[in-house]
């Protein structure tokens, strides 16, 4: 396969409910420990709205330009980021080139952290009990969206 981006993730912010399962899944799937700041998807509370906002990689490649290591690079099996541990440096310069804010930093280990899909698995897309979460492709998401807010419109009497 090609470094392409087959799926990602994509999240429904009005279906989210801000359990924050999504963090917790994560951090564990990943450190072995329950702790949303270690998690590679983070739920932002939006007070003056009052929504939550799931927010997750979306593949753009900024931290793989960014890293003067070249310790960054898109896995040929799933398109997702995914970073090497052993050229990683700790300089955080991904980090404060993600646009999208999502590029982590583990201090304990001295890595960038951020989605790699759980190797095309993601574990907060399974876990969500809302469905807010999403594993498609982007044609797929667009139907899916487009079926879902069929569904909502009201049935019209004549």
């Amino acid at each position: 396969m090609n470094s392409e981006i087959k799926k990602r993730i994509f999240a429904q912010n009005e279906k989210c409910n801000g359990c924050r399962i999504c963090e917790l899944r994560c951090s564990f799937e990943h450190e072995k420990v329950f702790s949303p700041f270690l998690s590679r998807i983070q739920v932002i509370k939006n007070e003056v709205e009052g929504i939550t906002i799931p927010k997750v990689c979306v593949i753009c490649g900024k931290c793989i330009e960014a890293c003067p290591e070249k310790a960054i690079s898109k896995s040929p099996i799933t398109g997702a980021i995914q970073i090497d541990k052993e050229l990683c440096t700790g300089c955080k310069i991904c980090v404060e080139a993600c646009p999208f804010d999502v590029m982590r930093f583990n201090p304990e280990k001295n890595i960038a952290i951020t989605c790699d899909l759980c190797d095309g698995d993601p574990q907060c897309v399974k876990y969500c009990p809302e469905e807010a979460l999403h594993f498609k492709s982007a044609k797929e998401f667009a139907e899916y969206k487009r079926k879902d807010m069929d569904a909502d419109k009201p049935e019209v009497i004549p």
